[in-house]
C-alpha cells in the first residue's frame, strides 16, 4: 500500500474538517508538526525545495510526513468534499515568496516566508470560492490580514506577520517559531527585543493603525473622564482586541491631523451597529439590488470594529496624488474647449474624451504616460455635428462606444473605423447623459433635458421604454450588480432609482440635497454615490430605502471639501475610493467611510489643497482606470493629467 493510499494531504484534511468551527488547537498542533519536519531539515542543511499545504500528508497515525509532489499526485486530486479545486500550478503561485531575497540564505528564508502562508491556511480553510481563496492570498503577499482573522486570532497575525516580513533577515529561523508561545505555550509571544523590532517595521499592519487611532482618542477623552466615562469603557472594550501599539510618525501625524473627523465616524460606527441589533427596517424586495449572475463578490463585516478598520485603513494609506502622465493637449483640443466626458474601452487600453469641440477623441492610454512623447495625437477621432456631453464605452463590445449631445441626439459608434452605427433622435431637448448596461450588451439608457429618461436596444431603431421625470434630467447609470436597476439624478435635487420591469413608480426615491444632482455611480450592489451644485457628494444605503415617499434617511455620508456650484466636474468611484473634480480647478479624492478628502490636486500647481481660481477654469471630467488604480482626469481648459494615489 503506498503513502498516498495510507494518508491524506493537509489540504484535503483541512476539507474534511471545514465544518468544525473549534479545531484551532488541533489545527496549530498539525502546524507545529511541520514546523518542526521544516526545522529538521533545515538543520541538516537542507531546506524544502516545495513547500506548500498539499505536499505535507497525514497518515492514519497522525504523524505529518512531507511528500512533495514530484514524488505523488494527491495534490492533483479532486477532493470531494470541497467546492473548488487547487491546482498544483495555483498552490504554487500562492506559495511563492516575495521577489525581494537576500542570495546567502534565498531557500532557507523562502521556506519561512511559505510557512506563513502555510499557518494562514491553517487557520482560514476553506474558503467560500477559490477566486476569494486567491484574493485573500494576494493581499497576504502585500501583509494585508482580514479585519476577522486579526480579531479571532490576534496573536497568530503576530507570527504570520512576522514570517512574512519583506526583509528576509528580519524573518525568524524555524527554531525561533517553534520557542514562540502559540507552538511551545511560553508566557509571551515573543522576546520583548523581538516583539519592538516587528511592530516597528510592519507599517502597513491595519490592526496597528486602528488601535493608535484608540489610544490618542482615549488620551483626549480621559481628560474629561466623569463627563465621558461611558465613551472611555467602550474604547477600552476595543482596545483589548488588538495587541500593537506603535505605528509609523507619518501614519500618527495624519491621524492627529483628523482625529476630531475620525472621533466622529467611530462613535458613528458605534451607534449604527446598537441600532441595527435593535431594530431592522429593511424592505423586503432588496434581491432587486443582486439579482445578477456571477456579481463580484461584496466583503462582509461582522461588526463595527472590522468595517472602521477597513475604512480607516484605507483612508490613511495615501496622502497625496502623483502625476504619472499629463498632456497639454492645446494643438490637439483647443484650449479654450470643455472636456465634457472620459471614458474607458472594455480592456482599459484606450479612453474617450468627447467635449464641447463636437469631436470624440480616442488615445492609446499608455501614451499619456510620463515616459512617452510629449506631444499626445489620438489615434482616432469621431466627428459629431453638435457639441457633445457624455461618452460612454460598451462594457462587452470592445469598439462599440455611445455618445449624446447638445441636440438630444444618442450615437452609437465604432471606434475603431470612426463611422457612426446608429443614432436615436426622439429626445426633444439637450441630453446630458448616457449609460451601457453592464448585463445586457445591447441595451443602453440616456437622460434630458426634455425630463425623459430613455431605453434603447442596439437590435431597435426607437427606444424600448421611456421613463418620466418631474424635472431635466442630468443623469443616469445602470447598476453593475443587478439586472434591471437603473438610478437617474434630476434638476429637482432629487435621485430615482426604477426596477425596470416596473416602471411606472420609482423603486425609491432620494432626497437630500440642495440643489440639482449632476452625477449618480453605484458603489456597490446596496450603495450609490451622488454628486451635486450644492457642493457635496451623498453617499445612500439602498438598504434603507422605502417605496413610498422620499428615503432622506436613507442617506448615510455627506462628503465637502471641493466646490461644486454651477458646472459639470465629473465623479469616479473605485474600491471605495471617490473622485471628483472642482471649480477650484482640483481633483479630489474621498473614501467613502469619511466625509473629509484624502487630498486634492490643483491644476497648473503640484500643491495640494489650493485657493487659487486658476482664471476660472475648472475640473470637467474624472475617470478610475481599475487596472493600475489611476485617474485619468481633465479641465476646462483641454488639458489632461495621469493621477495616481500614492
Amino acid at each position: 500500500m503506498s503513502v498516498e493510499e495510507e494518508g491524506m494531504s493537509l489540504r484535503e484534511w483541512l476539507w474534511l474538517k471545514h465544518d468544525d468551527d473549534n479545531n484551532k488547537i488541533e489545527r496549530l498542533r498539525m502546524y507545529t508538526q511541520v514546523v518542526e519536519l521544516v526545522d529538521f531539515a533545515h538543520s541538516q542543511g537542507n531546506p524544502l525545495p516545495d513547500l506548500r499545504l498539499s505536499n505535507f500528508l497525514l497518515l492514519p497515525s497522525n504523524q505529518i510526513i512531507y511528500f512533495p509532489s514530484s514524488s505523488s499526485s494527491s495534490s492533483t486530486r479532486h477532493y470531494s468534499s470541497s467546492s473548488y479545486h487547487v491546482t498544483p500550478e495555483l498552490e504554487k503561485r500562492w506559495y511563492a515568496p516575495c521577489p525581494h531575497q537576500e542570495e546567502e540564505d534565498d531557500l532557507f528564508s523562502a521556506n519561512v516566508y511559505s510557512l506563513g502562508i502555510l499557518l494562514f491556511e491553517i487557520l482560514c480553510c476553506p474558503f467560500v470560492s477559490v477566486e476569494m481563496h486567491s484574493a485573500a492570498i494576494s493581499d497576504l503577499h502585500n501583509r494585508i490580514l482580514p479585519p476577522t482573522f486579526i480579531s479571532h486570532h490576534p496573536h497568530e497575525a503576530g507570527l504570520c506577520l512576522w514570517l512574512l516580513h519583506p526583509h528576509p533577515s528580519s524573518r525568524p529561523t524555524t527554531r525561533e517559531i517553534l520557542k514562540s508561545q502559540l507552538l511551545s505555550g511560553t508566557e509571551d509571544l515573543y522576546p520583548q527585543s523581538t516583539y519592538s523590532v516587528i511592530v516597528d517595521k510592519s507599517k502597513d499592519v491595519e490592526f496597528e493603525i486602528l488601535l493608535d487611532f484608540l489610544v490618542s482618542l482615549k488620551e483626549q477623552k480621559e481628560k474629561h473622564a466623569l463627563e465621558l466615562h461611558q465613551y472611555i469603557q467602550m474604547l477600552e472594550t476595543d482596545m483589548n482586541r488588538f495587541q500593537h501599539n506603535n505605528v509609523s510618525n507619518m501614519l500618527q501625524t495624519r491621524m492627529k491631523k483628523y482625529i476630531s473627523q475620525l472621533e466622529t465616524a467611530y462613535f458613528s460606527k458605534r451607534s449604527q451597529l446598537q441600532l441595527s441589533e435593535a431594530v431592522s427596517n429593511e424592505r423586503n424586495d432588496l434581491d432587486l439590488l443582486r439579482n445578477r449572475e456571477r456579481c463580484p463578490v461584496q466583503e462582509k463585516h461582522v461588526g463595527y470594529s472590522d468595517d472602521f478598520l477597513n475604512g480607516i485603513c484605507k483612508f490613511l494609506r495615501y496622502s497625496k496624488f502623483e502625476v504619472a502622465g499629463m498632456s497639454e493637449m492645446d494643438n490637439i483640443l483647443n484650449s479654450a474647449n470643455v472636456i465634457c466626458s472620459l471614458s474607458f474601452d472594455r480592456d482599459e487600453n484606450y479612453i474617450a474624451a468627447a467635449g464641447i469641440s463636437k469631436k470624440i477623441k480616442i488615445f492609446e492610454f499608455a501614451t499619456l504616460l510620463r515616459d512617452y512623447v510629449d506631444v499626445k495625437y489620438p489615434v482616432v477621432e469621431l466627428l459629431n455635428k453638435s457639441k457633445l456631453s457624455c461618452v460612454c464605452w460598451n462594457k462587452y463590445l470592445k469598439n462599440c462606444l455611445a455618445s449624446a449631445d447638445y441636440d438630444g441626439v444618442i450615437q452609437v459608434w465604432d471606434a475603431c473605423t470612426g463611422q457612426g452605427l446608429s443614432h436615436y433622435t426622439e429626445h426633444q431637448r439637450r441630453a446630458w447623459c448616457v449609460d451601457f448596461s453592464h448585463v445586457d450588451p445591447t441595451q443602453f439608457a440616456s437622460g434630458s433635458d426634455d425630463c425623459s429618461v430613455k431605453l434603447w436596444s442596439l437590435n431597435n431603431k426607437t427606444s424600448t421604454c421611456t421613463i418620466r421625470s418631474g424635472a431635466n434630467v442630468c443623469c443616469v447609470q445602470f447598476s453593475s450588480c443587478s439586472s434591471h436597476m437603473l438610478a437617474f439624478g434630476s434638476a429637482d435635487y432629487k435621485i430615482r432609482c426604477y426596477d425596470l420591469r416596473h416602471t411606472r413608480i420609482p423603486w425609491c426615491t432620494l432626497a437630500d440635497h440642495q440643489k440639482a444632482v449632476s452625477y449618480v455611480k453605484f458603489s456597490d450592489s446596496d450603495s450609490l454615490v451622488s454628486a451635486s451644485t450644492d457642493s457635496t457628494l451623498k453617499l445612500w444605503d439602498l438598504k434603507k430605502t422605502s417605496l413610498e415617499g422620499t428615503s432622506t434617511d436613507a442617506c448615510c455620508m455627506t462628503y465637502r471639501g471641493h466646490r461644486n456650484e454651477k458646472n459639470f466636474v465629473g465623479l469616479s468611484v473605485l474600491d471605495g475610493y471617490i473622485a471628483c473634480g472642482s471649480e477650484s480647478n482640483e481633483v479630489f479624492a474621498y473614501h467613502k467611510s469619511f466625509p473629509m478628502p484624502i487630498t486634492s490636486y490643483k491644476f497648473g500647481c503640484s500643491d495640494s489643497i489650493s485657493g487659487d481660481e486658476s482664471n476660472g477654469q475648472f475640473v470637467s471630467s474624472v475617470c478610475w482606470r481599475e487596472k493600475s488604480n489611476m485617474i485619468v482626469a481633465a479641465n476646462s481648459g483641454g488639458s489632461v493629467k495621469v493621477l495616481k494615489l500614492v
